[in-house]
């Protein structure tokens, strides 16, 4: 598995965010929208899959040798099953309008690109490293590319 496998995986998942109809997100996508405004459905929903798309970039940084390469595996198998449950539910929510999609793309769009920016470093920086040897890595990286493109 290349870089571009899970780079190619990670796009359909924030395309998805970005048309997308429970948390608020932590790290760089806080600052999406200030504390006191009243979120909806899908303002929530949207900022659930950019917290679990940080908190994928965070395993993948924190990949500098081999034995974070293996204590990577369980979180990013945890983060797959929650990738899949988000991605899942997203089918269930209501359709937005075009005014309240392009208010959402506005929105979150450019947080969601950044986290892309940084996602798809940290995949080229395993990726040359040969995921620092780890047999279990790719593996794991496979089963989050397979399971949670849309």
């Amino acid at each position: 598995m290349t870089y571009t496998s899970l780079t190619i995986a990670a796009l359909p998942l924030l395309c998805g965010l970005a048309a997308a109809q429970s948390t608020p997100a932590t790290g760089a996508a806080q600052s999406a929208a200030p504390a006191q405004e009243q979120l909806s459905q899908a303002d929530i929903h949207v900022r659930t899959g950019i917290t679990l798309l940080a908190q994928l970039h965070d395993v993948l940084a924190k990949i500098q040798d081999k034995d974070t390469a293996e204590e990577a595996v369980p979180p990013l198998m945890r983060l797959e099953e929650a990738l899949t449950r988000w991605s899942k539910s997203t089918a269930a929510m209501p359709p937005l309008s075009d005014l309240e999609r392009m208010e959402m793309e506005d929105k979150y769009l450019p947080v969601i690109k950044r986290l892309n920016v940084r996602i798809k470093s940290q995949a080229e920086r395993v990726a040359a490293a040969e995921f620092y040897g780890s047999r279990n890595l790719p593996a794991a990286l496979v089963h989050i590319v397979t399971n949670c493109s849309m």
